[in-house]
């Protein structure tokens, strides 16, 4: 795990060395369906204070004044004010619009859809400029500047957990598709019949077979986590690890298409099903097995922190 009291930036790069000269701070919020993490930064990387604490649910959105008042609170553990914050940027787990930062896409944490995220959020904290991004985007563009790709390598971050998500970056670019869609791979056709199942699906025929969910339907015994599924299959439970190896082969499908289709310096695997183990070097065994190529999967470097960092690595890149 990188130093924890900076954020991944050279401080030999000429940008770096333009960038800390900015008196401004930096905030990074990581905005999930049942926890929020937040960091504030300032131009040199260090990272002046951390928030984690649970996402509020409600009607009327409660979420909102609560990223108000961690962003606050951030500025008031820094030492600093609302005005001395630069920019602001947010995952959300959620495709935005380019065009219009209209989030959609969005079933594990109910965000508006008729007005963007950032305009909202404006209106609460003038002065600040706010950006709000797809949590798996940003979390890629952490790993990417960790990797230091170079010469516009694409590099892409593929989370598997509560759902599944995908971010692809080129050189220090997010590559978000026309409408915010691009990397939404839970929506990957797959199973032998994705034609007539596509139709009652919720959340994406790839998701609904690797996401925890699906998983816990379908291997969980009753009342289980998939967490308890993976510490049973360490313990030795042949039913577990023989359940863990056929989600990773299933899990597999959706790797190897990327890979043929971005041939990226690096496949990074993160969230709280693909940070274990024993899921990606299964999951790096069946990948093999579907190509003549290898598929170079590598863990993620910033673990749960994945997105808070590349959230406040997009706000340092994008005063």
């Amino acid at each position: 795990m990188p130093d924890d009291s900076h954020l991944p930036i050279d401080p030999a790069s000429s940008a770096a060395s333009e960038r800390a000269q900015d008196p401004g701070l930096f905030i990074g919020i990581d905005l999930g369906g049942t926890k929020i993490l937040a960091l504030i930064a300032d131009a040199r990387g260090q990272i002046l204070a951390r928030i984690n604490e649970p996402t509020a649910h409600g009607p009327d959105a409660p979420v909102l004044e609560q990223l108000v008042r961690i962003t606050d609170d951030l500025a008031t553990q820094a030492s600093a004010t609302l005005t001395d914050i630069c920019t602001l940027a947010i995952g959300i787990p959620a495709a935005v619009s380019p065009q219009t930062g209209l989030a959609s896409l969005s079933p594990n944490l109910c965000l508006p859809e008729d007005v963007p995220l950032a305009a909202l959020l404006a209106k609460r904290l003038p002065g600040t400029r706010i950006l709000v991004e797809n949590d798996v985007n940003l979390a890629a563009y952490g790993e990417a500047f960790a990797l230091a790709a170079e010469n516009g390598q694409p590099v892409v971050f593929l989370s598997f957990g509560t759902g599944v998500g995908m971010g692809l970056v080129i050189g220090k670019t997010l590559i978000r598709g026309a409408f915010g869609r691009g990397g939404e791979i839970a929506y990957l056709p797959t199973g032998a019949t994705p034609h007539e199942k596509a139709g009652a699906s919720q959340n994406g025929l790839f998701e609904d077979i690797v996401g925890t969910p699906g998983i816990r339907a379908r291997y969980c015994e009753d009342g289980e986590t998939v967490a308890d599924l993976f510490q049973r299959a360490d313990a030795g439970d042949k039913h577990a690890a023989k359940a863990i190896e056929q989600i990773a082969r299933e899990a597999s499908v959706g790797v190897a298409a990327i890979q043929s289709l971005l041939d990226p310096q690096a496949i990074v695997i993160g969230g709280g099903i693909g940070s274990q183990d024993r899921f990606r070097q299964a999951l790096a065994r069946q990948a093999d097995s579907l190509l003549p190529f290898p598929c170079p999967l590598q863990p993620s470097r910033f673990g749960s922190d994945a997105g808070v960092i590349g959230a406040a690595l997009f706000a340092q890149q994008h005063p």
